[in-house]
């Protein structure tokens, strides 16, 4: 089979699982991966063969695939902000949103010069992959961040982390342990920036997501009740009135029917923001004390 062959079958097959633009681009990004060759190798070299063993390889990972097996499960890693991280069962695997949030505080920061090496403290709440700590500290070399999940095993996978910026190594994070609906651990210093993207998907939205997600990711990084839709965003603000500077600033992903809702409950200092859909996605809270 030439690759091109098999872009085209491998996206006739998924896209019976999913939207066709997306079933092309996940045969596009397999078979770069499994082959080691870029993305565009099957529109510049169409008819180079693969071999046996290469086609064992992607035949191995698109029956993962059609099981709906998220892609970024088969292949070990994913793609945030430039780098790749390391997720699997039990991790989740960001959302183009969180790339949204990351963009922002970077943008954020540059206006105030604060990317250039001063010293401030930055803490991610219910850290994951550790992707968004990692991005942030390779950006601003100046701070020191620190990341905290509720699971050992997650924990383990953002502590093993490899990142690198332009200058070669990048200040590690902090990770910790740490229950967001319990008290903040003692020890911790005062923040400069607390971000988060906690559980904001109510348990009735279910019926809108796809096999890919509920039987793959985990459910407590992504679920809350109807009944009480604010429950990490009220722990968030508990967290924030002790951690927080004065001046500090925090940043959270959001439900976007709940927009109004999380920023009454930080304030007159606090906005909506909207992501690059038009969605309301985002609480920006400003710490005055």
């Amino acid at each position: 089979m030439t690759l091109k062959g098999f872009v085209d079958k491998a996206a006739k097959d998924l896209s019976e699982l999913y939207p066709e633009a997306e079933a092309k681009s996940m045969a596009v990004r397999l078979i770069s991966y499994c082959l080691e060759v870029p993305e565009y190798a099957y529109l510049s070299v169409p008819d180079r063969k693969i071999s046996d063993t290469e086609q064992q390889k992607l035949d191995k990972a698109m029956t993962e695939l059609l099981k709906w097996r998220p892609l970024q499960y088969v292949l070990g890693f994913t793609e945030f902000g430039g780098r790749r991280f390391k997720v699997r069962e039990g991790v989740l695997i960001p959302r183009p949103e969180t790339g949204e949030l990351f963009e922002m505080i970077i943008d954020d920061l540059s206006e105030k010069g604060l990317d250039e090496g001063q010293e401030f403290n930055i803490l991610d709440i219910g850290t994951g992959s550790g992707c968004l700590a990692w991005s942030l500290a390779a950006e601003l070399p100046g701070a020191q961040l620190f990341g905290c999940d509720i699971s050992d095993e997650v924990l383990k996978i953002a502590a093993k982390q490899k990142v690198k910026n332009a200058e070669g190594s990048v200040r590690r994070p902090v990770f910790f342990w740490a229950d967001v609906l319990g008290v903040p651990p003692a020890g911790l210093p005062q923040f400069d920036i607390i971000v988060s993207n906690p559980p904001y998907v109510l348990e009735s939205e279910r019926l809108q997501m796809r096999p890919n997600v509920l039987d793959y990711e985990p459910e407590m990084a992504l679920f809350v009740p109807d009944e009480d839709p604010l429950r990490f965003y009220k722990a968030l603000h508990s967290w924030a009135g002790v951690l927080l500077r004065e001046g500090g600033i925090c940043y959270f992903e959001i439900n976007e029917r709940f927009g109004s809702e999380v920023a009454a409950l930080f304030g007159p200092d606090s906005v909506v923001l909207q992501d690059i859909n038009g969605c309301n996605r985002f609480v920006k809270y400003i710490h005055k004390v």
